[in-house]
């Protein structure tokens, strides 16, 4: 089934329940469909080549729903673009991968001048949730065209949604989801973590992230989705208690923050079925402490971009028989529909208690990386998925992750990729050389921190540095700390030793 399926039957069993709540608006499930149908049959005739790219770039709202949903109606590809991403970034992936349409949020309208001199492929601009002059509104592009009478035939293993990362300073990578990804994410989440009665679910991060996956898994069952424009955790924790919540995602830094409010214990939590968190390295004290303030409810979730944001799901009743064990911090034995492994270099399962990758395989995996037969080739292997994580799993297959092969910082709950922002760092006159790893932190997981070798006889503004690094590449992946060491250590051959930093970041040791 392809997801606008999920969400036709449901509308036909219950069209005026409520779908989405944003702020003092409620919208059904007739009101959600019959607007990404008004949406297909806009695109469909604004005269954009079949299996075209049309991005999006919104916040949290309701009309996200009605925008992927209905480009999943026609032969076009969906293409997200975070919402905390800089104008530069939209526009690397516009043009990495030749999107044609943007649906752009009203709260970016000044740099719609830039997009659309800059961003040449594009063929038209739709700004939602508000006007700019000279753009067309969301409300009239609909307008537009005639809602189709059927779907466009799109066949299962057919690209649906390009998830694309990176793009300031290096070449964006496009993920290419399939149809049946979007199922199998149903399948797991119905049969992994069910609820009975109506489900409530709390939409407190991105959409374009792991939350919106889980929204779309709860349409698809006719529940609610509580969507929130800018959480903050006293308005989570009123939230739940208001709304009678039993469904919520939260990164780490998230559940931390609502741990730490003075409010914390003025609410009532006993609604509340699955608290899932993930998208990043969890504290087991802090896990504990979530799991005596909230409730046996703690659901942890471990995803992939490449693998449709879950491949493992650790049920709350696997959380209470891990209790006072070490499987009590793992990520579990993978999800309903998916196979988990720890496989050795040359892709051999490996025993119980011995570190290797981290694999999975199943109808999640997402098609390959679009235009990157090379990365694709090295990460999708005999049918498994090379996670880059190193992991270790018990006796009866539990998977703990120990370390990551691959250098990606994980602050927050996003991905942050250290070349981008050693990029820019080495455009600083001062700067010989340098490196960006990720040094551990309470709040974020990870904080983003940059090493530094100067130029002989060069001295360095750290503060002017930092708003520079802002400005190019915004707030998340801007580092929290700059350090300036005499020298780098490097190998034999000259290569800059990140292992040996963070070693040497851990210990406190030599900063200065």
């Amino acid at each position: 089934m392809r997801f606008p399926d999920f969400l036709d039957k449901q509308t036909l069993a219950t069209p005026d329940v409520i779908a989405v709540t944003f702020g003092d608006h409620d919208y059904s499930y007739r009101e959600i469909r019959d607007k990404s149908r008004a949406v297909a049959g806009a695109l469909n005739a604004s005269g954009i080549p079949p299996r075209a790219k049309v991005a999006s770039w919104l916040t949290n709202c309701p009309a996200f729903f009605a925008i992927q949903t209905g480009i999943h109606r026609t032969q076009f590809v969906w293409m997200p673009i975070n919402p905390r991403a800089t104008a530069d970034e939209c526009i690397a992936n516009i043009e990495a991968f030749d999107a044609k349409w943007l649906f752009i949020d009203a709260r970016f309208s000044a740099d719609l001048k830039k997009i659309a001199e800059l961003a040449t492929n594009l063929q038209g601009i739709v700004v939602v949730n508000g006007s700019a002059e000279g753009f067309a509104s969301f409300d009239d592009f609909c307008r537009s065209g005639t809602p189709p009478v059927t779907d466009a035939d799109v066949g299962p293993r057919e690209c649906v949604t390009l998830v694309t990362t990176g793009g300031t300073t290096g070449k964006p990578k496009g993920i290419a989801r399939i149809n049946s990804n979007w199922s199998t994410l149903v399948t797991n989440y119905r049969l992994a973590a069910p609820v009975d009665g109506p489900l409530i679910n709390l939409v407190a991060t991105p959409l374009t992230h792991v939350a919106g996956d889980i929204a779309l898994s709860v349409l698809a069952r006719g529940g609610i989705n509580i969507v929130m424009e800018r959480p903050t955790p006293e308005a989570i924790l009123l939230a739940i208690h208001r709304h009678r919540v039993n469904y919520l995602f939260v990164p780490p830094t998230m559940l931390y923050m609502m741990l730490a409010s003075p409010s914390i214990r003025d609410f009532d939590y006993s609604s509340l079925r699955y608290l899932m968190y993930g998208a990043a390295p969890i504290s087991r004290d802090k896990l504990m402490e979530a799991w005596r303030v909230f409730g046996p409810v703690m659901t942890q979730l471990y995803g992939l971009m490449e693998a449709t944001s879950t491949v493992s799901i650790m049920t709350p009743q696997e959380h209470l028989l891990a209790v006072g064990t070490e499987r009590f911090g793992s990520i579990g034995r993978g999800s309903p529909m998916v196979v988990m492994d720890v496989v050795n270099d040359d892709g051999i399962s490996l025993p119980a208690g011995e570190k290797g990758e981290i694999v999975c395989r199943g109808a999640n995996l997402c098609a390959g990386y679009e235009g990157n037969k090379e990365a694709s080739q090295a990460a999708f292997r005999n049918g498994w998925f090379y996670s880059g994580d190193i992991g270790v799993k018990d006796e009866m297959g539990y998977v703990s992750v120990v370390d990551r092969s691959k250098d990606i910082i994980i602050s927050g709950g996003f991905n942050i990729f250290p070349g981008e922002v050693e990029q820019v760092i080495w455009m600083h006159p001062a700067v010989q050389d340098c490196a960006v790893v990720g040094r551990a932190h309470e709040k974020w997981g990870e904080q983003v921190t940059a090493v530094i070798e100067l130029k002989a006889g060069c001295e360095l503004d750290t503060d002017e540095l930092l708003a520079a690094c802002k400005a190019k590449l915004g707030s998340i992946k801007a580092p929290k700390q700059i350090l300036i060491w005499n020298e780098l250590p490097r190998s034999n051959v000259g290569k800059v030793l990140k292992k040996d930093i963070r070693i040497r970041l851990a210990g406190d040791e030599g900063a200065h």
